[in-house]
């Protein structure tokens, strides 16, 4: 299943048509989810509820480039309802591969104001990675006082966000 998703994100890829593909049970383990507590913009693109304000969930890792990068509408993926956007083909693909490695902690929430049990949106330009966890933040500040004490503001964090979602952190 891997390989055929794979050959047809290729094909895709090298079309000029924008690429949306839904994925749901053989993407993730966790097959049905609600997307009510997370923060998706749809002014962005109407009729899609776009993460990550636009940005390319991958691109902060070293393995796509490893710094924050606006995606484009061409290189889109729907993943249980929420729409990603890529910079690129490659990196749409290492998100297909796996994607509870690369989609943002507590729903693209600001992760110090988590770990109160508060919403805030975020500024895509300030995030942190604690291992496999991509974390981003409302401010230079906030970023800097959860980077301070990671273990300590994740596991509150964790805790608030399974109250607020029902769902189990991203590790």
């Amino acid at each position: 299943m891997k390989q055929t998703l794979l050959a047809l994100l290729t094909a895709l890829s090298t079309s000029a048509l924008p690429m949306t593909l839904m994925l749901g049970s053989t993407a993730s383990a966790q097959t049905i989810r609600s997307t009510a507590e997370y923060n998706l913009n749809t002014q962005i693109q109407p009729g899609f509820a776009i993460a990550l304000k636009g940005y390319d969930p991958v691109a902060y890792f070293p393995e796509g480039g490893g710094t924050q990068q606006v995606g484009v509408s061409q290189f889109r993926l729907d993943y249980m309802g929420a729409t990603y956007l890529f910079a690129s083909a490659a990196n749409l693909d290492l998100f297909v591969q796996n994607p509870d490695k690369y989609e943002p902690t507590y729903g693209g929430w600001c992760a110090f104001a988590m770990a109160s049990g508060t919403k805030v949106d975020i500024v895509p330009e300030y995030y942190s990675l604690s291992g496999n966890r991509l974390h981003l933040f409302f401010s230079r500040r906030a970023k800097a006082n959860f980077d301070g004490d990671v273990a300590g503001f994740e596991t509150r964090a964790d805790g608030f966000w399974k109250q607020i979602s029902g769902e189990n952190p991203r590790l």
